[in-house]
């Protein structure tokens, strides 16, 4: 296992400790007391420790407690602060983990600054869950569920500030977004009466993509609200000032923190929008595609498939979203491709019943998969029959749940089986899966998928169940003829602004009645929003 699963330990680069230590001290932004006690939760090799020795002022004199598990990376952040002679700075070391550091001294402090490790739930002892559940529980946060380690050091960190104390922190992105971190954002809100949120189009830590923050706040300030500051490259940190961007407050729709890229008079014209489209579920029903619970034993190659005997207990199945077609239909020469490419496609789909009902090849199979263990697994082990894979059905159309450039609705013309790669879409009465895929690509729907879903690093979006089923959408009856169009166009991978181009003249422009200023205006917006999620905005 990777150790920096373990103990997250993605050192903050130099340029960012630089700025956050600069801009704190900046009276123009902070203010800070004479005297201060500073606390580092997170020490790793000291990077915030020697960017506050080498740019703190020289008239405050600091009481810095810096804790790191780590006792080797801690032993390096004592080095640097002996190496730089700071007699105006004292260091108190804890060499513990933070959540029991915190728990046993409740200590107050005037300023917190730092990098928290990034740990999933999954690599969390019961020990730190418990912690981290109690810190939750002590804000009287509703939501007690600990997704990852970085949410107890953040909502600790708020409560261990003096009246007056400021935050800095670095952040995954996904505080401005997930629907979990929601409270978390409705938390900070009410914390702090100053928050600011830098964010960069680059990725920031090398060897992983994930988006990072910076997250800056204070419990008293003049100036009351949340800032957003957008950085095209880390470079930029070096500024002795940055632009702010759009700074937009108290907002009650589109409220993910990534919104603040556009204005408060764009979000208004959005919501126009919002307020009188239908969403996807009101033309449709969805339904996470199949949970195998083990792919790689599950769905087969052909090979595979022939080796066992395994032919009439199979059916078709699109594994991974990388193996469908760039189009806007799959169709059965599509799934021949896939099948000639040697690529898994035939899902195994036993009936539920004993091994003993099975011909001797089935059972041999079965028996290989219980040398794995499989049975055993969570999900596995849960089912009457361990190989019996629930919810095997086939959908009239499929949405991408994860995608790059952009989302997709899928006419399920093959007649495949998906896994939960993918959503299941039924129609309602009085609508057709052409018209919804046809009518979900425009650069006004696109919009919402933005805004409505949240995006990793590499630029990756992704819309999870209900964020899928609420986007606003302009449904559209189309010609048989427009929607191949945009299938031959798809297919010959032609650049989504031409596709968008004619699309939205007949949907935004033609339906919508819409002026050619507002699709401009639509089609701008959406191109920020997209860039911003691609890291690919313009200097």
């Amino acid at each position: 296992m990777n150790n920096k699963k373990q103990n997250g330990s993605y050192y903050t680069p130099t340029i960012i400790a630089d700025f956050i230590v600069k801009r704190v001290f900046d009276t123009r932004h902070y203010s800070l007391p004479a005297n201060l006690n500073v606390l580092e939760p997170s020490a790793g090799d000291g990077v915030f420790v020697k960017s506050l020795l080498e740019h703190a002022p020289d008239d405050k004199r600091i009481k810095l407690e810096m804790v790191e598990k780590a006792k080797k990376e801690l032993d390096k952040a004592v080095a640097t602060v002996k190496q730089l002679k700071a007699g105006r700075v004292t260091v108190n070391p804890f060499s513990q983990d933070y959540l029991q550091f915190q728990s046993k001294y409740n200590k107050k402090y005037d300023l917190i600054i730092g990098n928290p490790p990034y740990i999933k739930k999954g690599h969390l002892t019961e020990r730190q869950l418990k912690i981290c559940e109690s810190i939750h529980k002590k804000a009287e946060l509703s939501d007690k569920r600990i997704k990852n380690i970085w949410t107890a050091f953040l909502v600790s960190a708020v409560n261990s500030l003096t009246p007056e104390g400021i935050l800095c922190f670095v952040l995954p992105g996904e505080l401005l977004q997930v629907s979990y971190a929601k409270e978390l954002r409705d938390y900070l809100s009410t914390k702090l009466t100053k928050i600011e949120i830098f964010a960069f189009n680059e990725l920031v830590f090398d060897g992983i993509d994930q988006d990072v923050i910076i997250l800056m706040g204070t419990k008293s300030s003049k100036k009351k609200g949340v800032s957003f500051f957008h950085a095209n490259k880390l470079i930029d940190l070096k500024k002795p000032d940055l632009i702010p961007g759009n700074t937009n407050i108290d907002r009650k729709t589109l409220d993910k923190w990534t919104n603040f890229i556009l204005s408060q008079e764009e979000l208004v014209f959005l919501d126009g929008f919002k307020n009188k489209l239908k969403a996807v579920n009101d033309y449709s029903t969805s339904q996470v595609g199949i949970v195998t619970a083990a792919n790689e034993y599950f769905i087969l190659s052909e090979n595979h498939v022939n080796e066992f005997g395994l032919r009439r207990y199979c059916k078709q199945i699109l594994q991974k979203s990388s193996l469908l077609p760039p189009c806007l239909k799959i169709q059965s020469k599509d799934f021949t491709k896939i099948k000639k490419a040697g690529k898994p496609a035939f899902l195994l789909a036993l009936e539920d019943v004993p091994i003993n009902s099975f011909p001797a090849k089935v059972r041999r199979y079965i028996e290989l998969g219980v040398k794995k263990k499989l049975h055993a697994g969570y999900k596995c082990a849960l089912r009457d029959n361990w190989f019996q894979v629930p919810s095997v059905w086939v959908s009239e159309g499929l949405f991408v749940k994860r995608s790059n450039q952009f989302p997709r609705i899928i006419v399920n013309k093959a007649g495949l089986n998906v896994t939960d790669a993918f959503y299941r879409i039924t129609m309602k009465k009085g609508y057709t899966i052409s018209d919804l895929a046809f009518s979900f690509l425009n650069s006004l729907t696109f919009i919402f998928a933005e805004l409505e879903g949240r995006f990793y690093g590499g630029g990756v979006l992704e819309l999870i169940p209900n964020e899928f089923k609420n986007i606003p959408i302009p449904y559209v009856k189309i010609k048989s003829k427009q929607f191949d169009r945009v299938d031959k166009m798809l297919r010959r991978k032609e650049p989504i602004s031409k596709i968008l181009k004619y699309t939205d003249e007949i949907i935004l422009k033609k339906s919508l009645k819409l002026s050619r200023a507002e699709c401009n205006k639509i089609q701008n917006i959406y191109l920020r929003l997209v860039n911003r999620r691609l890291k690919a905005c313009k200097k």
